[in-house]
């Protein structure tokens, strides 16, 4: 079945890049943006740690074997 976890990611003032680690993929979240991050793993509950670098949003989505889902505004990107 697996285990999930989801980060709720909406947009600000301005555009910003959120980046999703440790796979280096950007997605530029627009002002009226609702996005997630879900973080899906076979095992294991996975877990996020965020950061702001060079005034990005990076995201890690942790725990080996996890991979995730993007979604913006209720479509999946990726």
């Amino acid at each position: 079945m697996g285990e999930k976890n989801t980060l709720r990611v909406f947009g600000g003032a301005r555009p910003y890049t959120l980046i999703v680690e440790p796979w280096a993929d950007e997605f530029l979240i627009a002002p009226d943006d609702h996005c997630e991050v879900v973080a899906i793993n076979a095992e294991y509950v996975p877990f996020f740690e965020v950061g702001i670098s060079n005034e990005k949003l990076v995201v890690w989505v942790n725990e080996g074997g996890t991979t995730y889902e993007f979604w913006r505004n209720h479509v999946r990107e990726s």
